[in-house]
């Protein structure tokens, strides 16, 4: 099943002449036989299922009790009964249409038929298991020895009469005649045996008709014995005798033992040297004489065999044998074999209707065309347009034969005319890219893959809808593959933005039909409408990109593509209005990734000077920020909770990161300040956003009230981490102001840590007043906690800026770390902290908070031995060791260990 299915889609892949083509269809094929695979294991259970209550019934028969109750057949829905049940379960599956959007308008009909395609999925899940079937079944059943036996003996005399021919042992007359008496008893006894032994008959019957093959065509072709109008005609009339004698018995088996014998007979008795005209002639006369077999029975192995040997022989002397000088006698015959075989499915259709359960349906329908199309290729490659006329000649009559079929037949050729017409407009459609170029082929396939999708659903054919999504994913291919941007284009008026263009609105039409239509859509069929959604959106942008980078440099290619997709989301926000499409709606939210993009681009693309607003910058963002909260406004509602909360909460992100890169460009650029006021404006801008958040934010509706569990959760909660990070990143810089005085404490920088660490204490207690929000995984405690240890390093930082202002001492941890001066101050300031601490935690009764305190000091104490012990002469260090110890004595006195409580224990 796999390597018919790989090799079938591979041909289909090949037929646009490209080598990638068939590698993708390969790999398709291989994913297909692997969904088939798991049909079948499915497909068995319910077999298995179904047949238990006839085991049951069949016990209970056995054992002689014998109920009269009602036995229910388990068959498919009736139609009408299918018509009610999949409405309802579609509406079931996609009842989230919600408002303001109106539920998807349905089309009322009946449940989808089985298509031809289910049959042939059906067909060729089964057929690994049909095949090794037949083999089964040609070694264990009937007359095994005999069947090896006339095998055997049909190529020992094939040779036989090979050798004599080439030693002249015996005069070649008498070895034909010889043979063919040989062959006529093996007939005759055949025909006499059909009655007491009718396999064994039958067997040498099929073995006197293949030998009779061989005799007739050497004695013609080899050796001149026979002129050729006699040898044909010995030829019909043994093709009509071994059809006439298998018609009468009702034996396929001697029908495909005649047939193995007429194709073998001159590939064996071949010198290389004969006339191309004469084999195909004589391969005509078997192929007709497997069409009258098939006006009588619908032997479908027989056909089979017909056809892999007619084509493959072919191939092998095209391969060998064939020049251009040949085309004109070789093309009837290709011409009449594809003839032979429609004609073949055709019969079979109209004796039994074609379900494309057997094994050699799908050759015939579908390899047909495969092989006929190679094989004419390599006749017509050298002609120009050849294949374009072929592909439109072979699609035409397709098309024409499923017309004249569907109203001149039964109902039961409608499977196998949906298959023709199938394949009819699949080789129309290959004619344009033959004929035309690339951007004509795009353009007509794009459009054409649409329209199919249209007559698919309001036919409800699912082969015309697949088809159309194959089409369409070949337009793309041969985009992507052959056309290359113009030189000297409009921007968005050239071939290579409308190929986009046409990709991306035939997949977005195909998506919106779909899903209004999803009541008379297969299960599977149902998935295809966001990946369609999805492939169409990204067609789009794509080309507002390339548009964008080719054309607006003085513009700036970020800023083109930014109003590019303002003014997409715009557009598509009204279609979705109008239309009611709440797919394309939430679809929407990729204006925020696109912003984002064009932001990063800005970033990468810009010069040191440069800045996002700069220009066209200012407008383009002011617009872009308009149109997000704009689409925000009208579609969050139509999204999942999360999603849109999220979403808003992003949008703040990039709008406080915009505003922090311009506030650094400002200060830098602008004013040509120094690098303190570059790093205040990374803190100053995100902590005045969240304190506007927190304390003024409810008294906007939208989004801030409306929003409020994102914009006080999320929205507030990342931007709150960075600064505390930048509080701690601060601590490595001097905090130089520039053009005025240094005051400890009163300057630009710590002024700005203490203003961040206000507004983390302030997000802290609206989180314990429940106004702001924290992730489940963080307590309130451990904000306060991270405020305290911010607020400590930040006095650690103003000691260290005074020591470095006011004593000389390089701002680096080296020389501040073997500065006795810094030792002996921060010596002093753990002191003084830990007896501030322990103090307020003996007042308020907190043996945590004490416990740090004592911790602290402990710390202290420790520096004191392991560092400042080293300088005992100095007066810093000796006023260190004096200073600690008083203090501890206070400590000691004022602020002792408070009481355990059961909150601390815990």
């Amino acid at each position: 099943m796999h390597v018919i299915l790989i090799l079938l889609v591979a041909l289909a892949g090949a037929a646009s002449l490209s080598w990638a083509g068939c590698i993708l269809g390969g790999l398709i094929g291989y994913l297909v036989a692997e969904l088939l695979a798991l049909k079948k294991r499915i497909l068995l259970l319910e077999q298995k299922q179904a047949a238990e209550p006839a085991t049951v019934r069949e016990k209970e028969a056995r054992s002689g009790e014998v109920r009269f109750t009602p036995v229910q057949e388990v068959t498919e829905p009736a139609p009408h009964v299918a018509a009610k049940v999949m409405p309802q379960a579609a509406d079931d599956v996609h009842k989230e249409s919600v408002p303001p959007f109106k539920a998807p308008k349905s089309s009322p009909g009946q449940a989808p038929a089985p298509s031809w395609v289910d049959g042939l999925f059906q067909s060729l899940g089964s057929a690994g298991n049909s095949g090794s079937e037949v083999i089964r079944g040609f070694l264990t059943g009937g007359n095994l020895m005999l069947k090896m036996g006339l095998i055997i003996l049909f190529f020992g005399v094939a040779f036989l009469v090979k050798y004599a021919a080439q030693r002249d042992l015996v005069p070649i007359e008498f070895r034909l005649v010889g043979a063919a008496i040989g062959a006529l008893a093996m007939l005759g006894l055949g025909w006499r045996l059909r009655d007491r032994a009718y396999g064994y008959g039958l067997g040498l019957q099929g073995g006197g008709v293949g030998i009779l093959y061989l005799v007739v065509f050497g004695a013609a072709k080899l050796y001149g014995l026979l002129p050729m109008p006699v040898a044909f005609t010995v030829m019909v009339g043994l093709v009509a005798i071994s059809g006439a004698l298998a018609v009468l018995q009702d034996s396929k088996m001697l029908a495909v033992f005649g047939i193995i014998g007429g194709f073998l007979a001159p590939v064996l008795m071949s010198t290389g040297s004969g006339s191309h005209v004469m084999l195909f002639s004589y391969y005509a006369l078997l192929n007709a004489g497997i069409l009258g077999i098939a006006w009588y029975k619908a032997w479908r192995e027989l056909n089979l065999l017909g056809f892999f040997f007619t084509f493959g022989i072919g191939t092998l002397w095209g391969s060998q044998g064939y020049r251009p000088e040949y085309f004109t006698s070789t093309e009837p015959f290709l011409i009449l074999f594809f003839l032979f075989y429609v004609a073949i499915s055709v019969l079979f259709a109209h004796r039994q209707p074609v379900k494309l359960k057997g094994f050699i349906d799908g050759p015939l329908v579908f390899g047909l065309p495969l092989v006929v199309s190679g094989l004419q290729y390599a006749l017509v490659k050298d002609f120009e347009y050849g294949m374009a006329l072929s592909a439109f000649s072979l699609g035409f009559f397709y098309l024409l034969l499923a017309t004249l079929l569907w109203r001149r037949l039964a109902e039961g050729m409608r499977l196998l005319c949906e298959a023709f017409m199938a394949l009819g407009v699949v080789y129309a459609s290959l004619t344009i890219p033959l004929a035309l170029d690339s951007n004509w082929t795009t353009a007509a396939w794009a459009i054409e893959g649409a329209a199919m999708v249209w007559v698919g659903v309001r036919q409800n054919r699912q082969l015309a809808r697949v088809f159309a999504i194959l089409l369409q994913l070949g337009a793309a291919w041969t985009f992507i593959e052959s056309t290359f941007y113009p030189f000297g284009a409009t921007p968005f008026a050239n071939r290579y933005f409308f190929g986009c263009i046409f990709i991306s609105g035939s997949a977005l039409f195909s998506s919106y039909y779909l899903s209004k239509h999803l009541n008379i859509l297969r299960k599977w069929e149902r998935y295809l409408t966001i990946p369609l959604l999805i492939w169409g959106m990204g067609w789009w942008y794509y080309g507002g990109l390339r548009e964008s980078d080719r054309h607006f440099t003085a513009l700036k290619e970020h800023n083109a593509f930014l109003l590019f997709s303002c003014a997409s989301t715009m557009l598509m926000s009204i279609v979705a209005r109008k239309s009611e499409w709440r797919h394309l709606a939430v679809a929407q939210f990729v204006l925020l990734p696109m912003m984002i993009f064009s932001c990063l681009i800005g970033l990468f693309s810009l010069s040191y000077q440069a800045h996002l607003l700069a220009g066209w910058g200012l407008l383009a963002w002011a617009i872009a920020f308009f149109s997000q909260y704009r689409m925000l406004h009208q579609f969050d509602s139509l999204w999942p909770e999360r999603l849109a909360g999220y979403w808003h909460a992003a949008t703040l992100w990039l709008l406080l990161l915009i505003l922090c890169l311009e506030a650094r460009w400002l200060a830098d650029v602008q004013l040509v300040l120094n690098d303190t006021w570059v790093i205040i404006s990374w803190g100053i801008v995100p902590a005045a956003a969240i304190f506007m958040l927190i304390n003024w934010s409810a008294k906007i509706r939208w989004p801030f009230a409306v929003w409020q569990k994102y914009y006080h959760g999320p929205a507030i909660f990342v931007p709150a981490c960075l600064l505390a990070v930048w509080s701690v990143l601060t601590l490595q810089e001097a905090g130089d102001p520039g053009a005025i005085s240094y005051l400890p404490v009163i300057n630009p920088l710590e002024l700005t840590v203490i203003f961040v660490t206000f507004v983390l204490l302030d997000w802290a207690l609206a989180c314990r007043r429940g106004t702001c929000y924290l992730p489940r995984f963080v307590p309130v405690q451990t904000i306060y906690w991270i405020v305290a240890g911010l607020a400590f390093l930040w006095l650690n930082g103003v000691v260290a800026r005074g020591v470095h202002f006011y004593s000389g001492i390089p701002y680096y941890f080296d020389s501040l770390y073997h500065s006795v001066v810094f030792q002996a101050a921060i010596a002093g300031l753990w002191s003084l902290t830990a007896l501030t601490v322990t103090i307020w935690a003996a007042r308020s009764g907190s043996r945590l908070v004490w416990c740090c305190g004592a911790v602290l000091l402990g710390l202290v104490v420790a520096k004191l031995f392991l560092i400042d012990l080293s300088g005992t002469g100095t007066v810093a260090r000796i006023v260190s060791f004096l200073s600690v110890g008083i203090l501890m004595l206070v400590i000691g006195y004022f602020s002792p260990m408070p009481p355990a409580k059961k909150e601390d224990q815990e």
